[in-house]
């Protein structure tokens, strides 16, 4: 602790004026976080009931420190607002409000002779069917629900007499209207459109020929031609109340207190989008959008689906906002019991907080160690922590990155695509066993158990699982822990073979928090196991190439590690020989003087290395807080540490000790430049 004293007493500005108000108790800051697609997609869910998760088409988040939560990084673009204005009357429509049900066609030509056609008097002639007498041509139609309908008939006449040809058409021998009928030929036939009423279940659309004309002298016959009918509905039927309609309407609105029920689903709806109570002249403002949609002619619904719109559009949904009363104002102050709520669930769940949470931010009693620490305690309990293992562990540990691995199958003939499931899979389940089980995090390194399936159980050369997933023993194996999970071992690997140095790098940065520094400029990093090496191994290049003291600072680290692996091959498989037919001595010695022989020696190694639980909590602080710790933190990460340490170096103990700390639970307004 001294140097770090010394440190903090250095950066005070000692012997140059007032020591920093800062130095001995800042929580930091944290900008204006805009929710993450992940955080976006899991808000909706627990806000709307959706399973819908549009956020995974929007533009992929920026990272910085290894995570997409970083607010500092996350910037909005033109394109984000248009997607999330689309994807917001996406979800209201489907979701929460009444819709208008398609309207379905029914097509019939009348000549065709189709079953559903019912003629009296008539017969086929001339590119359509020809009523001669009094009469009728209809279709019969077995329709699906109440509603409007639309009746449209092509015809045409062959004229006689003094009139033009007349034509009823209905339902169900009513007659809807009446129309004179001018054209005399297919070539000038028209078109006579109806609404009608309809029920559901089975009726008779008609057009009937009403006025027969015939002169026995002159032989002039008057007749009408029937097209097609056609019938379209139900048109603007409602479907009826969606299942998450109750998410947003909490109240049923009466005769002339409508504004009133509007306000509540303004203070109900909006305090849960905005994760926190809303201000009477906040609901003001909602309850005036609400009823522009009414002057309008908007009928209730419509109405409070605009002002749900202006909620879910609002930057008090898609950012968690945290104010300080004077944001010039560097004395750290404490956040609000909502605020600190919406810290913790974003922390633990990736989503927005719940009904408990919601209700221990309102009494104030999360403000309480006890209070808090049982609700952390709490969460991981609940199914939606596996957030932790798809955003933390996913990023952190390189879940995801087996996603972006291509082997290739030329160097590899094993990789399919059922194998990068398989692997994926493999991960998730250790991960949580570790994250979310009563296990200690230093397990990640050392466990000697894991879960395969029968595409696994062949790569690793297992025996097969009798169900689809099984855990498994590996303490005849020299497989341990995460190092030598074949998704990791493919993700640290280049497309044709394996890569020592990004193994070794990944291990130093992510669980060590040691990343090398980036190779100087014109010097070559690129090793191949070609004819143009002259037949050196990976070993031997990469001996040559610490030999150069500009190189060696990095390599020293970086290369045992790796080295350490090379019995797995590109996609995780184990291995005796190299890709030039030579042994693999996979033996080595780390800057410690830690001298090792096997994959496994060197797994047991690197868990017992101090750096290794300070670095899992430097992630986690890093990840829950969305900013990386500055020197100011230090102190505070050494209590985190602590904590996890005394619990066995369980997650839920460290999570606790970090939802404890001053940097969660306060913060502080921006230095003055």
């Amino acid at each position: 602790m001294q140097h770090r004293s010394l440190l903090l007493f250095l950066l005070a500005g000692c012997g140059q004026g007032e020591p920093d108000p800062l130095a001995e108790r800042d929580p930091g800051t944290v900008t204006l976080h805009r929710l993450n697609r992940a955080e976006l997609d899991n808000t909706w869910r627990d806000l709307t009931g959706t399973a819908q998760q549009p956020a995974r088409n929007f533009p992929s988040d920026d990272s910085g420190y290894g995570f997409d939560n970083i607010a500092d990084v996350l910037s909005t673009s033109p394109l984000h607002l248009e997607m999330l204005e689309a994807a917001t009357d996406e979800l209201l429509a489907t979701e929460m409000l009444p819709g208008v049900a398609p309207a379905r066609t029914w097509w019939v030509e009348a000549e065709s002779g189709d079953a559903g056609i019912d003629t009296t008097a008539g017969g086929e002639c001339c590119g359509g069917w020809m009523v001669w007498s009094n009469g009728s041509i209809g279709y019969t139609l077995d329709l699906p629900a109440d509603g409007t309908y639309q009746l449209t008939v092509r015809a045409w006449g062959t004229q006689a007499g003094p009139d033009l040809v007349a034509m009823d058409v209905g339902l169900d021998g009513n007659v809807a209207q009446s129309f004179a009928v001018a054209p005399d030929s297919a070539d000038n036939a028209e078109t006579f459109t109806v609404s009608l009423q309809a029920t559901a279940g089975a009726h008779r659309f008609f057009a009937a020929f009403t006025n027969d004309y015939v002169d026995s002298v002159t032989g002039d016959d008057r007749n009408l031609v029937v097209d097609w009918i056609e019938v379209t509905g139900p048109i603007g039927a409602s479907t009826g109340r969606p299942a998450n309609y109750g998410r947003l309407f909490s109240c049923e609105p009466s005769a002339g207190a409508e504004a009133s029920c509007a306000a509540e689903i303004a203070r109900t709806f909006g305090g849960k989008a905005w994760r926190r109570p809303l201000e009477d002249a906040e609901v003001t403002r909602l309850v005036a959008l609400y009823q522009t949609s009414i002057d309008s002619g908007g009928s209730f619904e419509e109405a409070i689906g605009l002002m749900a719109k202006g909620i879910l559009m609002s930057p008090h949904f898609w950012y968690r906002v945290e104010l300080d009363a004077d944001p010039a104002d560097v004395t750290p102050h404490p956040l609000g019991a909502y605020e600190l709520a919406s810290r913790l669930s974003y922390f633990l769940w990736s989503s927005m907080p719940d009904d408990e949470l919601f209700a221990r931010a309102e009494d104030g009693t999360l403000l309480e160690d006890e209070v808090l620490e049982a609700q952390v305690r709490r969460m991981l309990a609940d199914p939606k922590a596996a957030a932790l293992v798809d955003n933390l562990a996913g990023q952190w540990l390189h879940v995801r990155a087996v996603k972006d691995a291509f082997p290739d199958v030329a160097s590899f003939p094993d990789w399919d695509e059922t194998l990068r499931a398989s692997m994926e899979e493999e991960m998730r389940r250790m991960a949580t066993r570790v994250f979310l089980g009563d296990h200690s995090m230093l397990e990640l390194l050392t466990t000697e158990e894991t879960e395969i399936d029968a595409r696994l159980a062949e790569h690793y050369g297992l025996p097969a699982p009798a169900s689809a997933w099984e855990s498994v023993s590996l303490a005849d194996t020299e497989r341990s822990g995460w190092l030598t999970t074949g998704g990791l071992l493919t993700a640290t690997s280049y497309p044709g073979r394996t890569s020592p140095v990004r193994r070794g790098k990944w291990v130093l940065s992510n669980l060590m928090c040691e990343s090398p520094a980036p190779p100087p400029e014109n010097v070559d990093t690129f090793f191949d196991t070609g004819d143009a090496t002259g037949g050196q191994s990976l070993t031997e290049q990469l001996e040559r190439h610490r030999a150069d003291p500009v190189c060696a600072s990095c390599h020293q680290s970086m290369d045992p590690i790796g080295l350490g692996l090379e019995n797995f091959d590109g996609i995780g498989m184990w291995r005796n020989t190299d890709e030039l037919g030579q042994s693999i001595d996979a033996s080595g010695e780390l800057p410690s003087g830690f001298t090792f022989h096997t994959p496994r020696e060197l797994t047991g190694y690197l868990a017992e290395d101090p750096k290794f639980p300070r670095c899992i909590a430097i992630k986690t602080f890093t990840y829950g807080l969305g900013r990386p710790p500055g020197v100011h933190d230090w102190p505070y990460l050494d209590t985190i540490e602590q904590r996890f340490a005394s619990g066995e170096h369980r997650f839920e103990d460290l999570a606790v000790a970090i939802a404890l700390s001053e940097p969660f639970r306060s913060r502080r307004g921006e230095v003055s430049p």
